[in-house]
């Protein structure tokens, strides 16, 4: 079946008018126009597949953002003294990861434990060229 895209000009070739621009897809004699049911049926297909994108999209977005403001990603652990925390980072030779806050990936793949759920993936940021402005080079 035939899009009703296929009727609209581009804007290349041809002379001043619209009516002088080949059609997508071929010449105007290549293929028969759409009938108004075929145009409708297009439209209606279209307009299903945007709708389920953009419903599609929300679900996605909406766990972005649970990843996004979820607070309960880290574990604090606790000893009676300085000397017993860094014997333990030592021990496990976990102290080449830093003293106070440690990538819990990194601990894990230290400590032998595999991870099997995924990380959440992030969008790359996008600062503003008027932020961007107003940092030090």
């Amino acid at each position: 079946m035939a899009s009703p895209f296929d009727s609209i000009p581009t804007l290349g070739g041809g002379g001043p008018s619209l009516g002088n621009l080949p059609r997508l897809g071929g010449s105007p004699a290549a293929a028969p126009a759409p009938t108004a049911d075929e145009s409708i049926a297009a439209s209606g297909a279209a307009l299903d597949a945007l709708q389920s994108a953009f419903a599609a999209r929300a679900r996605d977005e909406g766990q972005r953002f649970r990843d996004a403001t979820d607070s309960e990603y880290w574990v604090a652990v606790c000893f009676q003294s300085r000397a017993q925390k860094e014997e333990f980072l030592r021990r496990l030779n976990l102290d080449e990861l830093g003293d106070k806050y440690l990538d819990g990936a990194q601990v894990a793949q230290r400590l032998g434990v595999p991870l099997e759920t995924e990380a959440p993936k992030w969008r790359a940021s996008k600062p503003s060229p008027r932020l961007r402005g107003l940092t030090k080079p």
